[in-house]
């Protein structure tokens, strides 16, 4: 055991984490094509209740099974800030459109995907092929609220 540090011996933990995550992203993969494929079972059955309002959100939530199933994929491949908040969106719109849930239950869902909004506008400021970095908040608001004032003042002269 001379030879191994514990650096070493993270940085072999981290590499299995990994690679653990890729094979679970597989799996996931496989799982979303099987789910692709059994859409098309679920639209020609809601091709025939086309008047029952049930059997759309049925079809509504099979599709969003896929669609959350790729967001979660993408998550597990690249995970970033960005891909859990779209992984977070569809979460709650899946909830609060094919779930029946009462008037609080929609404005808290409402709310959630408001303040995942803010914080993906806000916190997590991304340039083209950078890292992901955090701006300071209040630091911004202060910037806007001073170019405004800038902008009345030379609205005055």
């Amino acid at each position: 055991m001379k030879g191994i540090t514990v650096d070493k011996l993270r940085k072999g933990l981290y590499q299995v984490s990994e690679g653990l995550e890729l094979i679970i992203a597989l799996v996931a993969v496989i799982g979303v094509v099987i789910a692709t494929l059994n859409l098309f079972p679920e639209l020609l059955l809601y091709w025939q209740n086309r008047t029952d309002a049930e059997a759309f959100l049925i079809f509504l939530d099979a599709v969003f099974d896929v669609v959350i199933g790729l967001e979660f994929i993408k998550m597990l491949c690249k995970p970033s800030s960005q891909n859990i908040m779209e992984v977070l969106i569809f979460l709650i719109a899946r909830h609060m459109i094919v779930q029946k849930t009462s008037a609080l239950e929609d404005l808290l869902s409402v709310v959630s995907i408001g303040i995942l909004f803010f914080f993906r506008r806000f916190m997590l400021a991304t340039k083209p092929d950078k890292e992901q970095h955090v701006p300071e908040l209040f630091g911004a608001i202060r910037n806007a609220g001073n170019k405004k004032e800038r902008e009345s003042a030379d609205s005055e002269e």
